[in-house]
């Protein structure tokens, strides 16, 4: 519900700030009181186009703000939690005019565009008189309304799930069969690069070995070289590790005999000539074996090519391509059963298709019951409004293509006539605006139950009525506002007196310049406000008297 709205600097309002209340708020003034503005405003707020020229002569920017309490559950408040903008259940709407249209939208002092402000705050107001702000108005609401109002939410659920359980078999049938088109050419790649692979067949870590392989075969001489080189250090040469050795063993022996402490070092000194002769014949074996292979370093560097040149489509590394091999060869495996995986697919989406169709035209046979139950309550509700010859139709007519969708096979439609000859045609193209209004009315106090829309504001609502009318207007208003808060701004006292909260718009002229105030009525400065409308401006103490008689009689029950 509206808890605050702040005006400044918008048309010839220099600066005003209303709180209302949760019921029936009236709000009356004379004609050109500035009552519009404030309607104007709430529909700024509701993402409207914002004209420029609405700002007050000499002042820079125009702004408007609203200040909501969201219900538990409410649309609003969902798109609110989804886009991250929520606040709790509280929602401040704020919207800057600047010159040059260079407006400004914010949602709990969020910056947004006036497109996203327009669908976040959908169904937030009802706006009557302003069609684009009757959530009514719209296809998606009236089906809504209609599936509330007969129970059917449980059923059009059960629609969506279908539908959705239909759109995975569909997506699951697209993906095989696009698998299937594609399926010889995937299958020939796979095969000829499996065979490529398996001829090799290359082990794990074997890269590594052949390199260390191809560098051996591509330096036998160096490595002979040093071979040579060390035999001749270790044990060929005339200062051979080994001679050397064996003479300072001779020489720890020969003073052992006067030192007995010394045959320990000619101990470690034999083990360690013993390790150097293991070690010569180790490296005259190697240097034996050693020996220029040209045939085999030419296969070992075509082994490595053709290893690289799959480690490049498939690597980096060969762990990588012995894993694609596995992974190619379970597709390829999966590819000679895609045909059969097709027809499966194929028969699953039939089946889901057809549950799916037949828990549409089960819903779309319960709408078209409960269409005309709730029609024919409507009329009876607008008859009482002073539209006695006023028709209603809800129509359920199918989509143009027969496709189950999560809302079923139907577009609903509410048709309307006011007059007697007049064709039905749908409400969003209803011209009058109190009309509107009071169709808006009727369908609230049927719908008030099942519409999720919270506050409603009806302007024009007592359009080309009076008397008994009026009265019947306000107290219907008043019972529809036991569970939606209601704006409404009226010239009829009738209606005016049935409201919880009365404000009265009115307009002075200070300082050379016209502004508007909003005065909350209490007591006898409301009894002088309801007199005014009744008889005029000169208020007489009869008109006082007849006043307070309607105030009286609107706290009343109605009679009869």
């Amino acid at each position: 519900m509206l808890r605050r709205l702040c005006i400044q600097d918008l048309a010839i309002v220099d600066r005003l700030e209303v709180e209302f209340g949760p019921n029936f708020s009236a709000l009356t003034g004379e004609t050109g009181a500035g009552k519009s503005i404030l309607v104007n405003a709430l529909s700024l707020l509701m993402g409207a186009r914002a004209d420029p020229e609405l700002i007050r002569a000499g002042s820079e920017t125009a702004e408007v703000e609203g200040e909501f309490l969201l219900p538990e559950g409410s649309p609003v408040l969902e798109r609110l939690r989804q886009a991250g903008l929520a606040d709790g259940r509280s929602l401040r709407l704020r919207r800057v005019l600047a010159p040059a249209g260079r407006a400004r939208a914010f949602v709990n002092e969020r910056a947004v565009g006036v497109a996203s402000l327009a669908e976040l705050t959908r169904g937030l107001l009802d706006i009557a008189g302003q069609h684009q702000h009757v959530a009514l108005t719209t296809e998606e609401t009236q089906l809504f309304i209609l599936d509330a109002y007969g129970d059917l939410l449980p059923a059009r659920e059960g629609v969506a799930r279908a539908v959705a359980a239909l759109e995975e078999a569909q997506r699951e049938l697209d993906e095989l069969s696009g698998r299937e088109r594609q399926r010889a050419e995937r299958e020939e790649y796979l095969r000829f690069t499996l065979s490529r692979m398996d001829a090799l067949h290359p082990a794990p870590g074997e890269d590594r070995e052949l390199e260390a392989a191809r560098l051996r075969l591509r330096n036998t001489e160096k490595l002979a070289e040093g071979l040579e080189q060390a035999l001749d250090a270790l044990y060929r040469g005339d200062a051979a590790a080994v001679e050397l050795l064996g003479r300072a063993r001779a020489a720890l022996q020969g003073i052992a005999r006067f030192d007995p402490a010394f045959e320990a070092q000619r101990e470690r000194l034999d083990g360690i000539l013993s390790a150097v002769e293991e070690l010569s014949r180790e490296v005259e074996r190697e240097r034996g074996r050693l020996e220029s292979d040209p045939a085999r370093l030419e296969e070992v560097e075509e082994r490595l090519s053709a290893l690289r040149n799959l480690m490049r489509a498939h690597g980096p590394t060969l762990e990588d391509v012995l894993a694609a091999r596995e992974r190619m060869a379970g597709e390829l495996a999966g590819l000679e059963g895609l045909a059969g995986r097709v027809e499966v697919a194929r028969a699953e989406r039939e089946r889901r298709e057809a549950e799916a169709l037949n828990l549409c035209r089960e819903l779309s046979s319960a709408r078209t019951r409960v269409a005309a139950d709730l029609a024919g309550r409507l009329q009876q509700e607008l008859r009482g409004l002073a539209m006695p010859a006023a028709r209603l139709e809800i129509e359920v007519a199918p989509l143009s293509l027969p496709r189950p969708t999560p809302r079923g096979l139907d577009r609903v439609t509410f048709l309307f006539s006011a007059n007697p000859g007049e064709p039905l045609r749908p409400l969003s193209r209803v011209a009058s605006g109190g009309e509107l209004s009071r169709v808006l009315l009727g369908l609230k106090v049927v719908l008030s139950r099942v519409d999720p829309v919270a506050s409603y504001v009806f302007d024009e609502v007592d359009a080309g009525v009076g008397g008994a009318t009026a009265e019947v207007l306000g107290r219907t208003l008043q019972r529809v506002s036991d569970s939606r808060q209601i704006l409404c701004v009226t010239h009829l006292p009738q209606i005016a007196c049935f409201a919880h909260e009365h404000f009265r718009v009115k307009k002075e002229v200070r300082q050379g310049r016209a502004r508007v105030e909003v005065e909350r009525l209490e007591g006898e400065a409301r009894v002088a406000e309801i007199a005014r409308m009744a008889g005029g401006r000169r208020v007489t103490e009869a008109g006082r008297a007849h006043a307070r008689e309607l105030l009286r009689s609107s706290a009343r029950p109605a009679q009869g």
